[in-house]
């Protein structure tokens, strides 16, 4: 390579908008191009002659270590993913690019930012599990959610129950304040049985007004009927919307498992049973479920 064409190249690298690092054998910091400070916030003289790995988030080194080694072993030029924490503490997300030199013992790393992305693909990943209005898992999620602790509870023997919430009145709330005023309630039912649960215990929505939770922490029916007492205190708290003060309660169903064993469409489906029979009593109240429910002017329901 003659001295135009290198001095040319150096040119391409300063204008690069992705940031371009030169490490030595040891992981030390060669050289460093402009994009590297606007991207990580260290300018060279913060960087050179310091530890690439000192860069890296705690989390990520031992991959990093692992990719570079594969690197430098077989002579390849992967490409991976780590996150560094910039000089103002935030966290990066990279695609790194690198070449191995054998023979000049140095390794030639090309950095492209992707943090927008992880956060558009983190966002989507999030929107795919969880309803849009409420922000709480959706039913896809809540099931995968119950599978996973039922397969927990399973391995050591604990109890759990879910509860499936329908709101009495919401229809007449929607009809006589609007579907603006429903929302209101949803959102607000949401955050109040976000408040009275533990952070173990999992909360979804199945659409409408119907709610499921899975509570781990309990013993016994008792423990049931504290939280749901709870959960009705909490849910039934005063709530206006342009000054009308809004009139609803919940039905709550329950089941416990393994005493009703089965998978989770199972226990929802029990929990909804309950939930209706609570509904045939009056409503505003917790019924829990048992092979022998019956609902007036219905068959048995199993």
């Amino acid at each position: 390579m003659n001295k135009n064409t290198s001095d040319y190249l150096s040119d391409i690298i300063e204008l690069l908008l992705d940031a371009v690092c030169v490490v030595d054998v040891k992981g030390t910091l060669l050289f460093t191009n402009p994009a590297f400070e606007t991207i990580f916030g260290y300018a060279p003289e913060e960087a050179i002659n310091r530890k690439m790995l000192d860069f890296v988030y705690p989390e990520d080194r031992a991959k990093t270590i692992n990719a570079i080694n594969q690197i430098m072993t077989d002579n390849l030029h992967p490409r991976f993913v780590n996150r560094w924490v910039k000089k103002d503490g935030t966290v990066v997300h990279v695609l790194w690019s690198v070449y191995w030199s054998k023979e000049k013992q140095v390794r030639v790393a090309i950095a492209h930012d992707i943090t927008e992305q992880k956060k558009l693909e983190q966002k989507l990943i999030f929107m795919a599990g969880h309803d849009p209005l409420t922000n709480l898992p959706n039913r896809s999620f809540l099931i995968t959610q119950l599978e996973e602790s039922l397969s927990t509870a399973n391995t050591i023997s604990a109890i759990i129950a879910v509860l499936f919430i329908d709101i009495d009145g919401f229809k007449q709330v929607n009809d006589i304040h609007g579907h603006s005023a429903g929302d209101k309630l949803l959102k607000t039912i949401a955050m109040r049985i976000r408040h009275v649960l533990v952070k173990d215990d999992i909360v979804g929505r199945l659409g409408g007004d119907e709610f499921v939770i899975v509570v781990k922490s309990v013993k016994r029916k008792a423990d049931v009927k504290k939280i749901a007492d709870k959960l009705s205190r909490e849910i039934c708290k005063p709530l206006v919307f342009n000054d009308d003060e809004l009139c609803y309660s919940p039905s709550i169903g329950a089941v416990l498992f393994p005493e009703h064993y089965g998978d989770a469409e199972f226990l929802i489906q029990c929990a909804d049973k309950a939930m209706y029979k609570a509904k045939y009593e009056g409503g505003n109240r917790l019924v829990f479920y048992n092979e022998g429910i019956k609902l007036s002017g219905t068959k048995n329901i199993k």
